[in-house]
C-alpha cells in the first residue's frame, strides 16, 4: 500500500515537473511569436508560421500576405538568379543550366589554382594534382620528380626501415659499456 502511494506522488511529482516545462517553453515561444502567454498552442503556430511567412516574404520580395507557393517560387527565383549570376548565366535559365554553369565555373577555379587550363576536365586537373603530390612525396624520400608510385613506395620503405635500424641501434649498449 505505501508502494502505491510513493508510485502516485512520484507520478504526481512527474506531471507537475512537466507542466512547469510546458509553461516556460509556452511563455518564451509566446513571447518570440508576439503571443499571449495564455494563448493556446493553435493560436501560438498561426503567429510562429505568421512572423516566419512575414521575414522570408520580406526576403523573396513578395507582399507580407502571399501564399507560401509564391514565396517559394520568387525565393527559388531570387536564388537562381544570384547563383546563375555569380556563374555566368541568364535569368531565363533553368536549374539544369544554372547547374552546369556553376560546375563549369567551380571546375575552371579549381583548375587554375592547380596550374592547368580553365578548359581541363575534372580528370586532368585530378592528375595533376596527383603529380604534384607524388614529386613532393618522393623527393621526400629522394626519388625523381618523374617517378612513379612503385619506386617512390620503396624509396619510403627504405628509408623507414633506416630510421628503424639506426632508432633501434641508439638504444643497444655498445661493447664498450
Amino acid at each position: 500500500m505505501a508502494e502505491q502511494a510513493e508510485q502516485k506522488q512520484t507520478s504526481e511529482e512527474q506531471e507537475e515537473i512537466g507542466r512547469q516545462i510546458e509553461e516556460k517553453i509556452r511563455e518564451a515561444v509566446s513571447k518570440l511569436a508576439g503571443a499571449e502567454p495564455t494563448d493556446d498552442w493553435d493560436t501560438i503556430g498561426q503567429k510562429v508560421e505568421s512572423r516566419i511567412k512575414g521575414v522570408l516574404a520580406d526576403l523573396a520580395g513578395t507582399e507580407p500576405d502571399a501564399d507560401w507557393e509564391k514565396i517559394g517560387r520568387r525565393l527559388e527565383s531570387r536564388a537562381k538568379g544570384d547563383i546563375g549570376k555569380w556563374a555566368g548565366g541568364g535569368p531565363d535559365d533553368d536549374r539544369g543550366t544554372v547547374g552546369r554553369k556553376m560546375e563549369a565555373k567551380i571546375r575552371a577555379e579549381v583548375a587554375k589554382s592547380v596550374g592547368v587550363e580553365q578548359e581541363a576536365d575534372w580528370e586532368q586537373i585530378a592528375e595533376r594534382i596527383e603529380d604534384e603530390v607524388r614529386a613532393g612525396i618522393g623527393k621526400w624520400v629522394g626519388a625523381g620528380p618523374d617517378d612513379d608510385w612503385e619506386v617512390i613506395g620503396r624509396k619510403m620503405e627504405s628509408r623507414i626501415k633506416t630510421a628503424l635500424r639506426e632508432w633501434l641501434e641508439e638504444g643497444q649498449p655498445t661493447e664498450q659499456e
